[in-house]
């Protein structure tokens, strides 16, 4: 695939220094004028920002800064003004866990490519000795396996296609050895990955790179809780003249977050990231709509018995109660989901008997517990 992109992306160059518009080749053949005589970019990328956007409002909640970011990297992204040399995004997702910062790559993935799995999933608490670098690069010239040149990168979800950017998420990143933090460094740099044996080369430059890390989650939840410690280092950040230009540029959180990560990693490593995001946690309000989105999901699992679930306002109320801590996100909420509504449901499902009637269940609250009965 590289070879290929470099000879399209030369073809394209040569055919605008000519004054031609140049679409991929696989839409040559497809193309229709736009209406009313509106002309838009065309570029090699064929996804909407506004439909993957859409798919992650719904899917994502609470997270408005987040979404903000990401919005502007697709619009870089999709009109191809990043680095030929470079991956094309370097992003870090900080934050609480559950709130939503791995959830947000599956769904990126399904949204550009149609499947939650259509992303390459590094879980570097996995890589945490300096010898584990080599899952990365393959083992070195006389040790076992350097022929192979095996890696636990995913070429293909790697590389993406000519239209379609590929995604990579190294999850937990401040896990990860020095080694392979190293290892990183060279490619956010170059681009490349050439494997330990030599005989292939991992392309990253039609790569969307994304890291997570629960970096300040604790100052995050003091944050939530407004403990008075939190309120010291406000208080300092505020009246410290050292910081009286960035205070007009950054929040107190998002300053205090960034000094943990300058902590964790090296100053080389964070230069190379073009986003640092910070993910909020979870409030009250959203926990709703969180709910919701659990009750679809789950009645699309259902729909094959010819069922439906309607949850009432009580039992709603009794899943927030149980499941609501800001510690651990919404991890917690779809545990209390788990153990309120599919425990009873399942047994509701396996006495029922078995009809070609659609059925639709109400989920009510029952003192500490859900009860499922029919509509």
């Amino acid at each position: 695939m590289p070879f290929i992109n470099d000879k399209l992306e030369y073809f394209a160059r040569q055919q605008r220094l000519q004054g031609k518009d140049i679409l991929p080749l696989e839409e040559i053949n497809q193309h229709e004028p736009d209406n009313a005589g509106k002309r838009t970019l065309q570029t090699r990328f064929r996804f909407d920002v506004e439909a993957v956007m859409n798919h992650l409002r719904a899917r994502i909640f609470g997270q408005d800064q987040a979404m903000s970011a990401i919005e502007k990297m697709l619009r870089i992204v999709k009109a191809d003004l990043s680095d030929p040399e470079k991956p094309l995004y370097v992003g870090l997702f900080l934050g609480p866990t559950g709130v939503g910062k791995t959830e947000m790559v599956r769904i990126l993935a399904e949204a550009i490519h149609g499947s939650r799995e259509a992303f390459c999933r590094v879980d570097m608490n996995t890589l945490a000795m300096d010898h584990y670098a080599a899952a990365l690069t393959g083992a070195p010239p006389g040790y076992v396996g350097s022929k192979e040149g095996s890696t636990i990168f995913d070429k293909e979800k790697i590389e993406g296609s000519y239209s379609k950017p590929g995604i990579i998420l190294f999850d937990e990143i401040e896990k990860a050895s020095p080694q392979v933090i190293q290892t990183l460094l060279n490619i956010f740099d170059n681009g490349r990955l050439t494997i330990a044996s030599g005989e292939e080369t991992i392309d990253f430059r039609n790569t969307i790179i994304l890291m997570t890390s629960n970096i300040g989650a604790r100052e995050i939840y003091h944050y939530a809780e407004n403990r008075f410690s939190f309120f010291l280092k406000q208080l300092f950040y505020h009246l410290n003249p050292r910081f009286a230009g960035r205070r007009k540029t950054e929040s107190t959180l998002e300053w205090i977050v960034r000094k943990n990560v300058e902590r964790t990693f090296k100053p080389e490593f964070i230069n190379r990231i073009d986003d640092i995001i910070t993910f909020n946690w979870l409030k009250q309000e959203v926990l709703g709509d969180i709910i919701e989105k659990l009750l679809a999901d789950l009645n699309k699992k259902i729909s094959k018995y010819r069922c439906y679930l309607e949850l009432e306002p009580d039992a709603k109320a009794l899943i927030i109660e149980k499941g609501f801590d800001k510690r651990y996100g919404g991890r917690a909420l779809k545990r209390a989901f788990r153990q309120l509504v599919y425990v009873p449901l399942a047994e509701k499902l396996l006495e029922s008997p078995s009809t070609e009637q659609s059925v639709t269940f109400i989920a009510h609250r029952d003192g500490d517990g859900i009860r499922i009965l029919d509509k």
